[in-house]
C-alpha cells in the first residue's frame, strides 16, 4: 500500500501548518520563498545527489547558499519561488536510490490520494512543437540538460533534480494511432517529491521546453 509515503508527506505539511500561519501570505510567492525556506535547503548540499554549491534544474542554476538563481537560457537573474516548494520537499526525502522503473503518474504509491495532481493536457501541448518543430524541440530539451534515450520514436530523460527524474517519451502518427507525447516518473521519485510537486512538474518542463525553442 502507497499510505506511508502519502503520510509522511503530510505529516510534512502538518509540521508547516504548525509552523507558519498560512491566513498572513496573500500569495504562495510570498509563503513559498528563500527567506522562509532558505535554511531547510542548504541541508541538501553534500547528500541526495547534491556534490557542488549549485544546482541545475531545467536550465535554472541556483545558488545553495544566497538562493540567488541564474536562467541559463536567457543570463538573466531569476526568481526561484517556483523551485522552493520542491526543494524544500527534496531536503526532506526518504533516500532510496532511483529504482530505474519508468511508470505513470498514477502509478505511484500513494497517487489514489492525489490523483488530479497531474494534468495530462500539460504534456499534450508540447504535441504540436513535436509535429511542427521536432528537431527545435528536441534541441532545446538537451539544452535543459535532457538526455536523448532509447524509448518510442524519441525519448529524453530529464533530471528535475538529482534523484526525481522523468521520462518523455514521442510517438509519430501513424495508421492506428495519432502523434503522442507521454511523460513518465522513476517509480522511486514519490520518496523524493510528494506527489502535488512531482504533479506540476509536468508544467515546468514543459514551459521551460517552449520557451528554449
Amino acid at each position: 500500500m502507497g499510505d506511508d509515503i502519502l503520510e509522511y508527506w503530510m505529516s510534512h505539511a502538518r509540521e508547516l501548518a504548525a509552523r507558519f500561519d498560512i491566513e498572513e501570505f496573500d500569495t504562495s510567492s510570498a509563503f513559498w520563498n528563500w527567506e522562509n525556506f532558505g535554511e531547510d535547503i542548504k541541508t541538501i548540499k553534500g547528500r541526495l545527489g547534491i556534490t557542488d554549491w549549485y544546482l541545475d534544474s531545467l536550465g535554472l542554476r541556483v545558488d545553495l547558499e544566497t538562493g540567488e538563481a541564474l536562467d541559463t537560457l536567457t543570463g538573466d537573474k531569476v526568481s526561484i519561488n517556483r523551485l522552493v516548494p520542491h526543494l524544500y520537499y527534496y531536503s526532506k526525502a526518504k533516500d532510496k536510490g532511483e529504482a530505474g522503473e519508468w511508470v505513470k503518474f498514477n502509478a505511484l504509491r500513494g497517487s489514489w490520494a492525489c490523483r488530479y495532481s497531474f494534468d495530462e493536457e500539460d504534456v499534450n501541448s508540447l504535441k504540436s512543437a513535436f509535429l511542427e518543430k521536432r528537431e527545435k524541440l528536441f534541441e532545446a530539451l538537451e539544452r535543459l540538460g535532457a538526455k536523448r534515450v532509447d524509448h518510442g520514436d524519441a525519448a529524453f530523460e530529464i533530471s528535475f533534480l538529482p534523484h526525481v527524474k522523468v521520462l518523455l517519451i514521442f510517438e509519430d502518427e501513424d495508421e492506428e494511432f495519432p502523434a503522442s507525447v507521454r511523460l513518465l516518473y522513476d517509480k522511486n521519485s514519490i520518496f523524493y517529491l510528494p506527489h502535488e510537486m512531482l504533479g506540476n512538474i509536468s508544467w515546468m518542463v514543459v514551459s521551460r521546453a517552449l520557451k528554449a525553442i
